[in-house]
């Protein structure tokens, strides 16, 4: 499949328990970054006449990839403190109502 030098694609996945990430090197090609979720698969690569631009493309997916995953931490540390203010609320509940 070919795009003319320009991008192409589109793929949505949401990632559940069953994720994997993988990059893929070969001598003489473009590595292949490919992340996966049951059985949907994507697959991230450049086109080999644009190296200039791949790097930045790679540098720029690298720098979003940091800010999902510290944002993914953000949200599971906010989860884990309601979580926990709820358990003490009703471990207090119990011992007024016990």
């Amino acid at each position: 499949m070919s795009g003319g030098g320009r991008s192409f694609g589109y793929a949505d996945l949401q990632a559940g328990a069953d994720w994997e990430v993988q990059c893929s090197i070969r001598p003489g090609v473009p590595p292949v970054l490919a992340v996966s979720g049951g059985t949907m698969r994507v697959a991230i690569s450049v086109t080999s006449q644009l190296a200039a631009e791949a790097v930045g493309f790679g540098q720029e997916l690298a720098r979003q990839s940091a800010l999902f995953a510290a944002e993914c931490a953000r949200l599971h540390a906010a989860q884990q403190t309601k979580e926990q203010a709820r358990d003490e609320g009703q471990a207090d509940l119990t011992m007024i109502t016990g």
